[in-house]
């Protein structure tokens, strides 16, 4: 979140931005710093344990019962690493009987299956999701980060970093990643990010901002900060309207000369350090670093509070929680089921409201998409609804718009979430060795299918780049022609492996319309596995399930889109 950005100088070698997946785990992977533990256990960056973390970001804060998953390794004493439960405050104390060595090892391990994909198998920011991201994942090997509790250009502390890993950055694909991991893991992650960095062998962690609690809003205060944020040519980025739409909002670069996206600060969702008055006050004071967003602490602390005041008092919406994973349901009825939307048996079934987070940083984003499934123990089916206000489909007249669509992927396979090793593929198509079952519509396929010589895709095609993040324009209508079907049902083993299932195994139903604003389609399949590459929806294990949304009047193509992560998919036989 740019907040407040003053007027750029020509100092430019200083801007950063942290990318849409900004600290997708905040760590790395370089062998070599990897193994320097003991020069790094005594540099002073490790928790002051005296300390009281910061609390920080309000809105992520969920009053649940903690699911405190268990994973045992056989021998009844259980592994610390594969169990999970509440993190409580965010001080939490790194455990005394792990050894340096092990968290290494974990730490390592966790980054090749959940952070690779993003930021590399060296940490620079350049795995294989990074075509398809904006802004770009973080390049980690220089140690900057934005989200910290201390003054700017210093290192951020433990705790910081704690905080991003398991609340991840709203607005941005870095998931909430909470529920995923363990303390222990946690501790993993933070471990192997400092032993990254030379930074953290040679220089101290950086002192803590002390915030005071805020004072009271008054109109007079808030006239001040509405002064202040002209005065200081904060609406040179954000605009005096606060959406992001300065006059220079187009032109600001990061470190690496990456574009940066100028958020909307009336929207609290977009906080990505938090947006409580505290959360901002320290935004304020420790600056993003590596971004145009400066430090502002050689403001008097009453300047800074009236810029916060003034800024929480153009609020608007509210705060939409991104879960990492959700249980939701199918449930079953005795009923023939099919795809008619309005059919009278979706009445009184439990629907679910997921966040989705975009991968393509933009503005008024689908940011909600609501789930509902019901199954009869041989079919099932699934309705997604969303709020667009435009209906983006297909035209015979002009092939050339963006099309609105939906897909939803399974895991295949007897993959978990959170079981021993974490053996769930990666929730962006997959990984080698786990792959997953695609079932994407897309507005106005129906009409495209009746629309003759729909071929402009026909013949030796990148399916991957057509669907997933290639440079076309506009995207595929459909990769398997013989289909009658509005559903293409594909596969997937990581970006660059999609695949359309055999004209014999499209064997996924669908039906879309959009009424008043809102999009709602509904798919429809047989519960048993036709093929190997098909999900078996008659397990009694959760399926893994994620979503993905396309926006057409946004342009969304291929990679550009929002997504959920994984959810859990709980199949009710009764």
């Amino acid at each position: 979140m740019e907040l407040f950005s003053k007027v750029l100088t020509n100092n430019w070698s200083k801007v950063f931005f942290l990318p849409a997946l900004a600290i997708f785990l905040f760590l790395s992977l370089i062998p070599n710093y990897a193994l320097s533990q003991d020069k790094h256990e005594n540099h002073g960056g490790h928790l002051n344990h005296s300390d009281k973390p910061p609390q920080s970001g309000s809105e992520y804060q969920i009053e649940k019962i903690p699911m405190a998953h268990h994973h045992d390794d056989g021998d009844g004493d259980g592994d610390p690493f594969r169990t999970r439960g509440s993190h409580g405050d965010l001080g939490i104390t790194k455990p005394g009987a792990m050894q340096e060595e092990g968290l290494l090892a974990r730490g390592r391990n966790i980054y090749l299956h959940m952070c690779v994909f993003c930021h590399g198998k060296d940490g620079d920011g350049g795995g294989t999701a990074t075509n398809y991201l904006y802004p770009w994942p973080r390049d980690f090997r220089k140690a900057i980060f934005k989200f910290r509790s201390t003054p700017t250009e210093t290192l951020p502390r433990d705790e910081d970093l704690y905080r991003t890993i398991i609340k991840g950055v709203p607005g941005t694909s870095m998931p909430a990643w909470e529920d995923a991991l363990s303390p222990q893991d946690t501790w993993a992650l933070i471990n192997l990010i400092k032993n990254f960095s030379p930074r953290f062998s040679n220089e101290p962690q950086g002192e803590k901002i002390i915030i005071n609690d805020p004072p009271q809003s008054t109109p007079q205060l808030i006239a001040k900060g509405k002064e202040l944020f002209t005065k200081n040519k904060c609406d040179a980025c954000h605009g005096k309207s606060l959406r992001g739409d300065g006059k220079l909002s187009e032109s600001l670069k990061d470190a690496w000369s990456h574009a940066v996206f100028v958020h909307d600060i009336t929207s609290p969702r977009y906080y990505k350090a938090g947006h409580e008055a505290k959360d901002i006050f320290r935004t304020l004071s420790s600056g993003l670093d590596g971004t145009p967003m400066s430090s502002y602490a050689h403001l008097p602390s009453e300047d800074r509070w009236a810029l916060v005041q003034y800024i929480r008092s153009n609020f608007t919406g509210k705060i939409k929680q991104a879960e990492f994973e959700t249980d939701i349901f199918s449930f079953r009825k005795e009923f023939e089921i099919n795809t008619d939307i309005n059919s009278p048996i979706w009445d009184d079934v439990k629907t679910t409201n997921l966040v989705m987070r975009p991968l393509s940083a933009r503005r008024d984003a689908i940011d909600v998409i609501n789930f509902a499934s019901i199954n009869n123990g041989e079919q099932i089916a699934i309705r997604l609804k969303w709020e667009d206000p435009s209906k983006n489909a297909f035209s015979e007249l002009n092939q050339d718009h963006y099309r609105d669509g939906v897909a939803v992927q399974f895991a295949l396979g007897d993959a978990t979430l959170h079981t021993h090793g974490h053996n769930e593929p990666f929730f962006g198509m997959g990984n080698r060795g786990k792959p997953v079952n695609i079932w994407h519509w897309k507005s106005g396929l129906e009409e495209t299918l009746e629309a003759e010589g729909d071929q402009e895709y026909s013949g030796d095609v990148d399916m991957d780049a057509l669907i997933f993040g290639g440079v076309m324009s506009n995207p595929v209508t459909k990769l398997n022609l013989t289909s009658e079907n509005s559903v293409e049902e594909l596969n997937a083993e990581g970006f660059g492996t999609i695949t359309p299932q055999p004209a014999e195994n499209q064997n996924v139903e669908g039906y879309g319309e959009w009424k008043d604003g809102v999009w709602t389609v509904v798919f429809l399949r047989d519960m048993p596995k036709v093929g190997k590459w098909d999900a078996d929806l008659t397990r009694k294990d959760p399926a893994m399930v994620a979503l993905a949304v396309w926006d057409g009047v946004k342009e969304d193509r291929n990679g550009r889109k929002v997504i959920s992560v994984w959810q859990r998919l709980n199949i009710l036989d009764k």
